[in-house]
């Protein structure tokens, strides 16, 4: 679940192409591992983490970086941060169940509980027509429409 997406770029013929095959399978991995915010497993949103990691590191190695990805990195690494936080707390939680301490164990769990909350909103405001994933998107040949 954490291992990333194989990257195949023998076939391409200049380093423009490989960027942009990285940058689409890395948004590709986390479409693929987005609905790990509905849910509550903490592997799985760790998980999604890592992916969201490769995909902000991928578009920070471009270089030049074009302006409209900054918006999409800058938004990546709030995510990111997020989600660390919210796996730290998760296992605090753990920590605080193993060690007799309920009432540690239950504010990481509700503070676990925010930043969830913090990223998906983060998230689906990145996906509006005017949101920071809408560059990216076309810039990894993606499209999709909001009904």
């Amino acid at each position: 679940m954490k291992d990333s997406l194989q990257l195949h770029l023998g076939s391409l013929q200049t380093p423009e192409q490989a960027e942009r095959r990285i940058i689409r399978v890395r948004f590709a991995e986390c479409l693929q591992q987005q609905q790990a915010l509905a849910g509550d497993d903490d592997e799985r949103v760790h998980a999604f983490r890592l992916a969201c990691k490769r995909l902000r590191f991928a578009l920070e190695r471009l270089e030049p970086q074009p302006d409209e990805l900054k918006p999409a990195a800058s938004l990546l690494a709030t995510l990111c941060d997020e989600l660390g936080w919210a796996h730290d707390c998760a296992c605090l939680a753990q920590l605080g169940s193993e060690c007799g301490a309920p009432l540690v164990a239950a504010r990481a769990l509700r503070d676990r509980a925010r930043y969830l909350a913090r990223a998906r909103r983060l998230w689906r405001h990145a996906f509006r027509t005017s949101g920071e994933f809408a560059p990216l998107a076309s810039y990894a040949g993606f499209s999709w429409s909001m009904q």
